[in-house]
């Protein structure tokens, strides 16, 4: 989120779009309200529990891409924003749709921050990303002041857990959930 702040493309008036509402994902929305300087939050997942925790989390809106179009999913962002696109793109998931998804939602100079690894390339027309002027980043860790500032908003209540607790036996069919995109907010392995 930060990439995005110092990027210059949050802050009032500003729309940030969060891709893959999962562990990290749900995360990243309450980042964005912590960090984003005021920017509208938009939650942009394929399943409405995720949503919602998104929603509880702090995100203004929770949109559903599942199986719509990139045009319907601008219609909705127009209803609930006023505006087709977003100045913004946190994409927690890094599958190749969510990434494709994000880079289509962004408006002119818009900024897109990759931190999800579910796929192993990141591909987009190049006539649009030239000429509309967009910006993409990476972001796979920070450092450790960064840790202690997530620390210390936990230990003040600043951030949101949505933890579940997985026994170890069972942690080939949770894996498996996961996988399948059937898992809301954490798992934590613990040993009886």
């Amino acid at each position: 989120m930060k990439k995005l702040r110092d990027a210059g493309k949050l802050g009032p008036g500003r729309t940030v779009g969060i891709t893959g509402i999962g562990g990290l994902g749900a995360y990243a929305v309450q980042y964005a309200r912590l960090f984003a300087g005021g920017s509208t939050v938009i939650a942009l997942g394929r399943t409405d529990s995720k949503l919602a925790v998104a929603v509880e989390n702090g995100a203004h809106h929770g949109i559903n891409t599942r199986d719509k179009s990139v045009e319907a999913i601008q219609d909705e962002l127009a209803e609930r924003t006023g505006r087709r696109t977003v100045d913004a793109i946190l994409d927690c998931a890094g599958a190749k749709a969510s990434v494709s998804l994000g880079f289509d939602l962004l408006g002119v100079e818009g900024a897109l921050v990759s931190v999800g690894l579910m796929s192993d390339r990141v591909e987009h027309r190049l006539f649009p990303f030239v000429g509309t002027e967009l910006s993409y980043h990476g972001s796979f860790w920070s450092d450790y002041n960064d840790l202690v500032e997530v620390l210390a908003l936990a230990d003040a209540g600043k951030i949101r857990h949505n933890i579940t607790k997985v026994r170890l036996e069972d942690i080939n069919e949770n894996l498996e959930s996961l996988g399948r995109g059937g898992v809301v907010g954490r798992q934590v392995i613990v040993f009886d």
